[in-house]
């Protein structure tokens, strides 16, 4: 298994200073009539740099007043359903390779589970373990890296593999969630979605930037993460 090297840049869910937004308005502290001031340029949502040979895992940590309290299995399908003997028989390495508990809680085995085989085409899964406290392991296993996190508004996870000139750009969508669109450098990329694992690969990924994603849901709405 790879080492993965992970960066996070902590994303709000709504206006606010930090990575994936900006503030455009300042306000004078001595009466006068504020100034307002030229708006920082936008930042990606993640910068994708493959040139790394070692391979990096890049994690998007998204702001708090997003995370979801509902159980995993109540927000994800996917872990209400039984076990299959391959995900039975894989789960005592997932465990061990992409820990996800903390203290006073504990990885739940008995729902690990394989969401897509053949991620970018080769012999990569996508997988998923959640824990008694809500977190969730998702990791390209066996050969890349991992994310833990609370899961957000729309239930959403978000992480991304780089190496050797590629990305992986991977997650979770709950249960609502019918399509999932990767906005790179301004062009719309189609995610495989299956049992609320998407991922999508993108080739000499070296230098772009994740714009957004962009969520369909069943209901027929669209909602975008950053919004605005």
């Amino acid at each position: 298994m790879k080492v993965a090297c992970l960066a996070a840049c902590v994303v709000a869910l709504c206006a606010a200073t930090g990575c994936g937004s900006a503030s455009s308005r300042s306000t004078a502290g001595d009466g006068s009539a504020p100034t307002t001031s030229a708006e920082s340029p936008k930042r990606p949502l993640l910068h994708l740099d493959t040139n790394d040979d070692k391979g990096a895992s890049e994690v998007v940590l998204l702001a708090e007043q997003g995370t979801k309290t509902a159980a995993p299995r109540d927000l994800y399908a996917v872990f209400a359903r039984k076990q299959t003997d391959e995900e039975a028989q894989i789960a005592p390495r997932l465990l061990n390779d992409y820990p996800c508990a903390r203290e006073g809680s504990e990885n739940i085995a008995e729902q690990a589970r394989i969401l897509l085989h053949g991620v970018d085409g080769g012999q990569d899964m996508l997988v998923a373990v959640p824990t008694t406290d809500g977190s969730v392991s998702v990791a390209v296993y066996p050969q890349g890296g991992a994310t833990c996190a609370l899961p957000t508004e729309d239930g959403l996870i978000l992480a991304a593999d780089e190496q050797g000139g590629s990305a992986t750009v991977y997650g979770l969508v709950d249960d609502g969630v019918r399509s999932v669109d990767v906005i790179v450098d301004g062009q719309a990329h189609r995610a495989e979605l299956s049992e609320n694992g998407f991922a999508v690969a993108l080739h000499s990924a070296n230098g772009m930037d994740v714009d957004k994603l962009v969520l369909r849901h069943s209901d027929g709405s669209v909602s975008e993460f950053p919004s605005g």
